[in-house]
This record gives structure tokens, sequence and C-alpha cells, in this order.
């Protein structure tokens, strides 16, 4: 969310801004800040700066519309807060996140600076956050193995909002998961041209290939066999990363195709080192196993 600038010399009464005591602290501040930021504002009747600062810092929690919430407390009438926190001078603030005290300041801070602190605690928008809450939750549901589920979650998002290229893409992943290769195929492909070369695209592209290109009733136990008997059977070792990793074993799959490029990196014209980058490219840049996939690497090319 952005805050607005504005000129207005005072604030409205307001849901958003409660007078605090000890007795509903526990309320107003504590539980609230499990759902919201909450500033909890130490003042007193005789602070002069309070008396420009308390309106501005009132009006910039109304501007947020829900998003803050403003806990005013007159340190004259409740010592005891004032004592708990250190309260050496007013105006100070100090700001609530999910119950514990996360940042604050002391002394009237300008409109600008105060809203500059404030928006790395504010939501980009509600509507937004909630998507980004559905989208991880059909990813993790996906790791999980619940395609289906997964499949309607990312329908949802895209029954308001068709373009969503991360339910796209992870709708995508669902049917490949669910072994329907062509409608995530055409899914992919009929994407517009200046998405092609979206991160997530790529990255539902790379596991597309990863499916068609896995062995056909490629047999683990067999494959395992193979490689006791002779563990440079690197053709072996490549096809079970292959089984292995259309089975959702990503991080054992890796680990087969690292103990190729550990004995001979260039074995097949680096088939292993290839397959391997196309395994993170399928993952994503940022999934954990990528990074350690690479890290893994790393040390094994340049050891």
């Amino acid at each position: 969310m952005t805050l607005q600038a504005s000129s207005m010399p005072g604030s409205a009464p307001s849901a958003y801004v409660k007078e605090v005591t000890v007795q509903n602290f526990m309320q107003e501040v504590i539980q609230a800040s499990l759902q919201i930021p909450v500033l909890v504002y130490f003042t007193a009747s005789w602070c002069g700066p309070c008396k420009q600062f308390g309106p501005m810092l009132e009006k910039v929690v109304n501007e947020a519309k829900g998003q803050l919430k403003l806990a005013r407390v007159d340190i004259d009438k409740n010592p005891q807060l004032a004592q708990q926190f250190r309260v050496q001078s007013v105006p100070m603030v100090y700001i609530f996140v999910q119950g514990q005290p996360l940042d604050g300041f002391a002394g009237a801070l300008p409109e600008s600076q105060l809203k500059q602190m404030l928006a790395q605690f504010l939501a980009a928008d509600p509507e937004e956050t909630a998507v980004g809450a559905t989208l991880e939750t059909a990813a993790q549901l996906l790791v999980e193995g619940n395609a289906d589920d997964a499949e309607q979650a990312y329908k949802a998002i895209l029954a308001a909002d068709e373009n969503n290229i991360e339910a796209i893409t992870g709708l995508a992943r669902c049917f490949i998961a669910q072994g329907h290769l062509p409608k995530a195929e055409q899914l992919l492909s009929e994407q517009p041209e200046d998405k092609q070369n979206h991160e997530s695209v790529a990255s539902a592209k790379a596991a597309l290939k990863l499916a068609q290109s896995a062995p056909v009733a490629a047999n683990e136990a067999q494959l395992r066999k193979a490689i006791a008997v002779n563990p440079q059977d690197h053709q072996a070792r490549y096809d079970l990363a292959g089984t292995l990793f259309a089975a959702g074993k990503q991080e054992e799959a890796m680990g087969e195709l690292l103990a190729i490029i550990a004995k001979n990196r260039d074995w097949n014209e680096s088939a292993a080192r290839a397959q391997l980058l196309t395994f993170f490219e399928a993952l994503g840049n940022a999934h954990p196993l990528t990074m350690q996939g690479r890290r893994k690497l790393s040390s094994i090319l340049f050891s």
C-alpha cells in the first residue's frame, strides 16, 4: 500500500484509533497486533509537540484504511505502561507486530518520514495479499502431491483473473503431475509471446520437458540394481535421476546427477550437468533445492 500525502490538520474519530490503558493493553495491542500492526503512541496532555503530531499520526493511520491501528497511551494516566516501556519523553511510538515491538521512535517525525517507516509494515493490497496466500497454498499442495486440490485453488484465482501467470503455470504443473501432458503443453503454448520468457513459464516448460522425456516405464528397482552391480554405469544412474525426479524425489534425483558429474563431468557430452540445469529450471531459481544443488555443483566443478 502507498500512503498518500495530505495537508489535513486533524483526523476524525476512527475505529482504528483506541485509548489504551493497563486494563485493555493485552486486547488492544498484543492480540490486535496478531492481525495488523499496532502503533502504541505514548503522549501526554501537557506535551506541546504531541498536539500537532498526534492528529497527524491519527490521519496517517486512518489513511491506511484498516491496515494499521493506533493505540494511544496517556502516560500520566498509565504510569505503569510508561515505566514498562521506559518512556523518557513524549511523543514516543512503538510498532507492534505479532505481539512483539519490532520498531519504534522518539519525538515527532515529519509526515513523509513517518509514512516511509510504516510502509514496510503494510501489505501492498488486501486483494493481492489474499491471492498471494492462495498461490502459496496451492504450491504447497502441489509439493505434497495433492495436485487435484492445487488445481482447484489455481482455477479459483483464474476465475477472478484469467491472466494471472503464476496461476496459469501452477495449473500447468498440476496437469503435469496428473499425467495430462498434452493439456499442460497446450496451456503453456497459448500464452502470449511476451509471457513466453517469463520465469514461471520457462520453469513450467522445463518441468514439462522432463516429464515428456522421462524413461518410459522405467523400473527404479532395476536401475538401482544395475548401479549396484556397476557403480560406473552412468547411463543407469542418469535414467534413475529422471525416474526419481518424475516421481517427486527431486533431491535424490539431483544427488544421482551430481554423483555422475563428480566422477566424470564430461560423460556423454556433459549430459548429467545439462540435465541438472534443467532440474534447476523446472524447480525455479528460488527453490531451496535449486540453491542447494547449485552450491553442490559449484563445489564439484571448482574443487
